[in-house]
């Protein structure tokens, strides 16, 4: 997933030119020459949308000149101009703001962009993109190559990386290989499954392979939005509205069960990051990715995850492969399988990176978060020095993507440990639902037991649960 994808810009203005009809000859029904032919109309050219957003070049080889070059709202593939445009932003090392309006990413591969050795920042407020039916790759990705440390446009600086506002629709693209499907999630809906990504937005800040390379410092993700699952509009005002309240949707179609893509947000390999004013509707896999680098777990750490808000996807956020130093706060998830979550390699994933010892996370922090209609809100696998406080967990038990049962689980739980040390949970309120469905499920407050590890059960211990957690409404409050 990290070979670097070359795209070729070829939208060059197709000019047309009308040359003048020349004189044969004089008019008099001679032979020396026939009559002159009144001079054809010249047609007026349909004018052409002027690209806007430009910046000045300031010299250098990989220096960018042309700023952005796609036109917005013509209903046409802008794959190839968006790819230049994001390039050269990289390439300059500036803040590229993109015009209003809606833009369409069409091409199988996506936009991939280089990351190179300058800083830069995207701004996309008002900005639309919508991903086609021909997409099986990361939407619009940004990714540490090989050639980002090579002597032009290169080195081995690390770089920070921007993207503020916008949204991005995956609803029409295809599905990849690696989301959760069949029966007991949601059947293949949309497109075909495929062995890459396609994640909405991707930065891949460390190189692939068994000897990674870092490349990113920070990332900051702020007031993105992601479209999963085509929502209505009433639903989506709904949720929008006063998120920390508003009851669970008991939707069949806002969901990931009719979601094209994969995830919405995937951070991987960058030194910190955080992702902030968020919001995910309808992912099919994880609204937000974290990840340390397959191959070096130091390469991925201190990722902050807060005030974001996610609806009718099935998994909010997930932190993997050993990144340090996670902090999950503020964010408000409804109607969603798993809400926020930290896991450690499954097989064979680890036989394919080589791990011989599991990768313990520390420290982690997951506080005044609000969920509602989670079926599992609060996972933490493999982890020490682990605080879970302040969080809101209502209606455990609920309907979740108009399912009876739990969907992965079986049942519902609203904070699971496994494997776990040195942890305080504190503050945190557990309420079952009510009525009818109160009968038809099972529900746990806060279960905690062993982790399945590498080469063997870790177990958890130093767990500290707090007699200021309120639990109400539930099956068995802590086991």
């Amino acid at each position: 997933m990290n070979n670097p994808k070359t795209r070729v810009l070829a939208a060059g203005l197709l000019v047309s030119v009308c040359l003048p009809l020349g004189s044969c000859g004089g008019g008099d029904g001679s032979s020396s020459a026939p009559p002159v032919a009144s001079p054809s109309p010249t047609p007026t050219p349909t004018p052409t949308s002027t690209p806007t957003g430009t910046f000045a070049a300031t010299g250098g080889e990989c220096d960018g000149t042309a700023g952005w070059q796609a036109i917005a709202d013509d209903g046409m593939d802008d794959t190839a101009a968006i790819t230049t445009s994001l390039q050269q932003a990289a390439n300059k090392g500036d803040t590229l703001t993109i015009p209003a309006g809606t833009y369409n990413i069409d091409d199988p591969g996506g936009v991939s962009v280089i990351i190179k050795n300058a800083d830069f920042a995207i701004i996309a407020t008002g900005v639309v993109f919508v991903a086609g039916s021909n997409v099986n790759s990361d939407i619009i990705d940004f990714d540490a190559t090989t050639s980002s440390f090579s002597a032009a446009c290169g080195g081995d600086a690390l770089v920070n990386v921007s993207w503020t506002g916008g949204e991005i629709d995956i609803s029409r693209a295809h599905l990849s290989g690696t989301v959760p499907q069949g029966t007991s999630v949601g059947a293949t809906t949309t497109g075909n499954p495929v062995a890459s990504t396609t994640d909405g937005l991707s930065i891949r800040g460390a190189t692939g392979g068994t000897s990674p390379r870092a490349k990113v410092d920070a990332v900051t993700i702020d007031g993105l939005t992601v479209v999963g699952a085509p929502i209505s509009s009433a639903n989506r005002t709904t949720y929008l509205t006063d998120p920390n309240n508003a009851a669970a949707v008991d939707s069949t179609t806002d969901t990931w069960r009719n979601a094209g893509g994969d995830s919405g947000v995937f951070v991987m390999g960058a030194q910190s990051a955080l992702i902030e004013n968020s919001v995910f509707f309808g992912i099919r896999d994880a609204s937000i990715y974290m990840s340390a680098a397959p191959y070096n777990a130091s390469f991925g750490a201190n990722y902050v995850m807060r005030n974001n808000q996610f609806y009718g996807g099935f998994d909010g956020i997930s932190s993997k492969r050993g990144a340090q130093s996670i902090t999950m706060e503020g964010n408000v998830f409804v109607n969603v399988v798993r809400g926020v979550s930290l896991e450690s390699l499954a097989q064979p994933l680890r036989d394919t990176n080589g791990q011989t010892s599991e990768r313990i996370v520390q420290p982690v922090l997951i506080r005044d978060n609000v969920f509602n209609g989670a079926q599992r809100a609060v996972q933490v696998e493999s982890a020490n020095m682990v605080t879970v406080s302040g969080n809101l967990i209502r209606n455990l038990g609920a309907r979740v993507a108009g399912q009876n049962g739990p969907v992965r689980y079986n049942r519902y739980e609203g904070i699971v440990l496994e494997g776990v040390t040195n942890a305080s949970v504190a503050g945190n309120q557990i309420a079952g639902i009510g009525g009818a469905r109160q009968n038809a499920s099972n529900t746990v407050g806060i279960t905690v037991g062993p982790h399945q590890g590498i080469v063997g059960p870790i177990m958890s211990s130093n767990v500290d649960i707090a007699a200021d957690n309120i639990l109400t409404n539930l099956d068995s409050n802590i086991e």
